[in-house]
C-alpha cells in the first residue's frame, strides 16, 4: 500500500499535469503498488503524452511512498545547446528563495551559502547515480548585507527643482528687475536670463526670463533627527530592498553626523558555472 506520493517539482503547471496522469493510472495514496513493468509504461505513456515538455521521468519506490522526479525539455529555437552548467552563489548570502526551471536544487531557502558555491546543480541524480546533465536555469534571491558610511549635516539645506517653470520678461535698471505681468510668483526659484534689448547709454536693458520653481529645505536637526535621516540615505544609495539594519556606531564632527550602518537587503545573487568536464564541448 501507498501512503505518499511526493513529485518534486517547483512547476506548478506541471506538478498538477504530471499527478492527474499518475491518479489516471492507479498511483495515488491509499493505492496498492505497481510491478516494474506496470511502472515503465506509466512513465513511457507520460513521456508520450508531455514529449514536447518532460525530457525525463523516473518513478522511485521507497517503503510506502513514490517520489517522482523529472526533468523539463528545453526547446532551443536557435538550434544551439546551451552550455552545461551550475547555478552558484554571486555572493556569500543566505537563500531568501528560488525559482529554478532545469537543474538539481542542491541549496534551498534558508541555507547559508558562499560565494561560488553551487546552488542548483546539472548534474541530475538517481540514487547517487548521474543520470543525465542539464543546463541549470532558474533565478535565486539571498539576504546580502553591506556596510555603509553616511554623511548627513545637522544644518541641512537643499534646493530640488519641482519640475514646474514659466518664461517672463523683465526691465533690468542698474542691479533692479523689474518683472512684466508675472501675477503667480514663484516664492523659491532659479533665474535664466537672456538680453533682448540694450541701451548702450543708459544702465537699462530688456530681459526673457526663464523661472524654475524651486523647493527649498532649510532644517537644523538634532543627532537623532539626523541619525534618521543618515538610515534614509542609507537605503536610497543601495538602491535595493532593505530587509533590516542596524546602527553600528556614529559621531559628530564640524556640524556632520557620521553613521556606519548594516544593513540586510534582498539580491539577485544568481550566477553560472560551466561544468569542468563539459567546458570545451560545442553543438550546434
Amino acid at each position: 500500500m501507498i501512503f505518499s506520493v511526493d513529485i518534486v517539482t517547483n512547476n506548478k503547471e506541471m506538478y498538477y499535469k504530471i499527478k492527474k496522469e499518475l491518479q489516471n493510472n492507479g498511483i495515488s495514496k491509499y493505492h496498492f503498488k505497481k510491478n516494474y513493468q506496470q511502472l515503465q509504461k506509466i512513465k513511457k505513456h507520460i513521456l508520450t503524452k508531455y514529449k514536447h515538455s518532460i525530457d525525463w521521468i523516473e518513478i522511485e519506490n521507497i517503503g510506502t511512498k513514490y517520489i517522482i522526479r523529472y526533468e523539463p525539455r528545453i526547446e532551443n529555437k536557435n538550434n544551439k545547446t546551451k552550455p552545461l552548467r551550475n547555478i552558484i552563489a554571486k555572493k556569500n548570502s543566505i537563500i531568501h528563495s528560488l525559482d529554478i526551471s532545469s537543474g538539481e536544487i542542491i541549496k534551498t531557502k534558508g541555507n547559508y551559502v558562499h560565494k561560488d558555491e553551487v546552488i542548483v546543480s546539472g548534474h541530475i541524480h538517481l540514487n547517487e547515480n548521474i543520470v543525465k546533465t542539464v543546463s541549470s536555469q532558474g533565478k535565486v534571491i539571498g539576504e546580502v548585507w553591506y556596510k555603509v558610511k553616511v554623511d548627513f549635516p545637522l544644518n541641512y539645506y537643499s534646493e530640488i527643482k519641482t519640475g514646474q517653470k514659466k518664461e517672463i520678461y523683465t526691465i533690468k535698471i542698474i542691479n533692479k528687475s523689474i518683472e512684466l505681468f508675472n501675477i503667480h510668483k514663484y516664492k523659491n526659484k532659479k533665474i535664466e536670463n537672456k538680453t533682448i534689448i540694450k541701451n548702450k547709454l543708459l544702465p537699462i536693458k530688456l530681459e526673457k526670463q526663464t523661472q524654475y520653481e524651486l523647493k527649498v529645505k532649510d532644517k537644523i536637526y538634532n543627532k537623532q533627527q539626523a541619525l534618521k535621516q543618515t538610515i534614509k540615505l542609507g537605503k536610497k544609495k543601495l538602491k535595493k530592498k532593505v530587509l533590516d539594519y542596524q546602527v553600528l556606531n556614529y559621531s559628530v564632527h564640524n556640524n556632520t553626523l557620521t553613521a556606519n550602518i548594516f544593513y540586510t537587503v534582498l539580491e539577485d545573487i544568481t550566477a553560472y558555472q560551466e561544468i569542468e568536464e563539459y567546458k570545451n564541448e560545442t553543438n550546434s
